[in-house]
């Protein structure tokens, strides 16, 4: 019955990528000059120990600035450094920008001197940054300035914000909207191979579960699609500078704060609109790194009751009270099938191999095996993302075998971080 299920959900979830390959909405075209007031896109990008990505995090957005793309890109160090390395991250992006010319005065660095335990203190110095700025020049509104979080990793295609522009046109109710992500291998150094898996499965779950559940979620006008479960990703997300001002700025009772703001937009029935241009971020490099990260997004979903209880005692709280059962009950569903099922199949596998090797077994048994073995190789075998392409398929398959079990068995950690209650934030993931 298990290798049966986990077959079907396999073929469900192929289907869903084959849908969502297909999806390619047109955005809108840009207003024309004059026909109102134009957006102002500021993209924010948090920066804290990426001593070994600053140079090419700095000439990439110092590239989009140049090019006129995003009007601001802040790049937002943290006085969290300054126990832990004599060269931070702020000493390396000032000297890549004084090598490279200032950009003109697109991009801009700025430092957090509040110490908290996550980074939202970054992101709300760099939004009340921009506030100044573009509210300063008198006729701006908070209505049409947008903010962009992207980590220092991330890599968004050019036309990210020719497609955001036109749909914030076409769509005037949207306030937030996130941007698929296809994730990728570090090109620095040599890599794990459960880092190739890790990539396929990342994005095999995004174009398989998030995308269905955007699109079914977005309207919000059923019980089903307004108790559907998708959030934010914490990384090519934008979200217009009004929203922000009646939640209160990003939040910081926890550290997922992209979940949580998407969790947020949810549970006060704001619709999350999806950009079809993708996000192109890495994955971790190591086993060790990918049970680390994989632990924190892990606490992050079980924290979805926290935010539920926050929004209540802010007041932003719309869903009626059974919706928000649905939802809290769909939300947990997702760590605990992840790290059940994967419980589950390494327990059935090893009784099979034990029954196996005791020669005690028949073609059926073998079809069992085989079937539960498959389940994790089959994402290897499906073009989820095109920067794999030229990634073997044998070391596609390897690493997806390796990677998988490691991803399910990290939520054992984190349930037991949740139920002890604990909020200290997650170590940080080298990349």
């Amino acid at each position: 019955m298990l290798a049966a299920a986990l077959m079907a959900r396999r073929a469900l979830e192929w289907r869903q990528i084959c849908r969502s390959r297909s999806w390619d909405q047109p955005a809108p075209p840009p207003p024309e000059p004059g026909a109102g007031a134009e957006p102002r896109v500021v993209c924010i990008v948090p920066l804290y120990l990426e001593q070994d990505l600053v140079a090419e995090t700095v000439r990439f957005w110092h590239e989009l600035a140049q090019q006129n793309l995003v009007d601001q890109v802040l790049l937002v160090t943290t006085a969290k450094e300054r126990s832990e390395r004599e060269t931070t991250t702020r000493d390396l992006v000032d000297a890549e920008l004084r090598r490279r010319g200032t950009g003109g005065d697109r991009i801009t660095l700025l430092h957090c001197e509040q110490v908290t335990r996550y980074r939202a203190a970054q992101l709300n110095l760099a939004v009340e940054w921009a506030r100044a700025r573009f509210l300063r020049e008198g006729s701006q509104e908070t209505a049409m300035i947008w903010i962009g979080v992207y980590n220092a990793d991330s890599r968004p295609e050019k036309s990210t914000f020719t497609e955001l522009r036109g749909r914030i046109a076409a769509e005037p109710s949207t306030r937030i909207f996130q941007q698929l992500v296809d994730y990728v291998v570090p090109e620095r150094g040599r890599p794990d191979p459960v880092a190739v898996g890790n990539a396929l499965l990342q994005t095999w779950w995004t174009l398989s579960h998030y995308v269905g559940r955007n699109r079914r979620g977005y309207p919000g006008t059923t019980v089903w699609s307004r108790t559907s479960p998708y959030s934010t990703f914490g990384h090519g997300e934008f979200v217009r500078l009004d929203f922000l001002d009646d939640i209160g700025g990003f939040p910081d009772f926890a550290y997922a704060d992209g979940l949580l703001l998407g969790w947020i937009g949810r549970l006060m029935v704001e619709p999350i609109g999806l950009l079809a241009s993708r996000d192109v971020a890495e994955v971790p490099r190591s086993a060790a790194d990918l049970i680390t990260q994989q632990t924190a997004w892990m606490r992050g979903l079980l924290n979805f009751p926290t935010t539920v209880d926050w929004c209540r005692r802010q007041g932003l709280l719309r869903l009626p009270k059974h919706e928000v059962w649905l939802l809290r009950a769909q939300h947990l569903a997702i760590p605990l099938s992840w790290g059940l099922s994967t419980a589950a199949v390494m327990a059935a596998l090893a009784a099979l191999a034990r029954q196996i090797g005791r020669g005690q077994t028949s073609a059926y048994d073998l079809a069992i095996l085989a079937g539960l073995a498959a389940y994790p190789a089959i994402p290897a075998l499906a073009p989820v993302a095109d920067p794999h392409r030229e990634i073997s398929r044998g070391r596609r398959v390897l690493g997806a075998v390796r990677s998988w079990p490691l991803e399910g068995l990290a939520f054992w950690p984190a349930l037991g971080s949740h139920l002890q209650r604990s909020q200290r934030a997650p170590a940080k993931t080298p990349r």
